[in-house]
């Protein structure tokens, strides 16, 4: 059982977000924002940032949402996906988050829901059971495994303003 001094509560969703102590400092405010997104849109959603472990040529997953290992990926264009799906499953997550905010100033459907629809073959083998994905404080999931690609589409358009 993890003891409530490793943990702080998020100053906005409480015990909704909790915050490891030993979170990585460097990605820490964008970990908080992207989980923000997540809540805001999943009211039913946990999630925990966790500890940063240092190990050669390792990096941890950054968050456990709802009991599963996930991690945001700060994508530099769509083409982004394939990496970020492919270094997630090394990491052992089953949760990518695509962090648009982090260097993305536009929602591209059609594009995102391409490369989402290429990585197929990873949620029917179940290596990966969801992607968020963040955009302008708000999120949206979506699983290739049962979606279609338009219908991928559709859901992110939802992130348009």
């Amino acid at each position: 059982m993890i003891g409530n001094k490793d943990f702080l509560l998020d100053k906005i969703y409480g015990e909704r977000l909790l915050i490891s102590i030993h979170a990585d400092q460097r990605e820490l405010a964008s970990n908080i924002r992207a989980a923000r997104a997540i809540l805001h849109s999943y009211p039913d959603t946990f999630i925990r940032i966790n500890a940063h472990t240092i190990e050669l040529g390792h990096k941890n997953p950054e968050y456990t949402i709802d009991c599963r290992l996930g991690d945001r990926k700060g994508i530099m264009s769509e083409k982004g996906i394939t990496a970020g799906f492919k270094s997630a499953k090394k990491q052992g997550c089953k949760i990518v988050v695509i962090d648009l905010d982090e260097h993305i100033w536009q929602v591209r459907p059609f594009e995102l829901s391409k490369y989402i629809s290429r990585r197929k073959v990873d949620f029917i083998s179940g290596m990966m059971e969801a992607c968020y994905i963040v955009f302008n404080g708000e999120a949206v999931v979506v699983n290739a495994k049962i979606q279609t690609r338009r219908e991928i589409e559709s859901i992110i358009n939802e992130l348009k303003p």
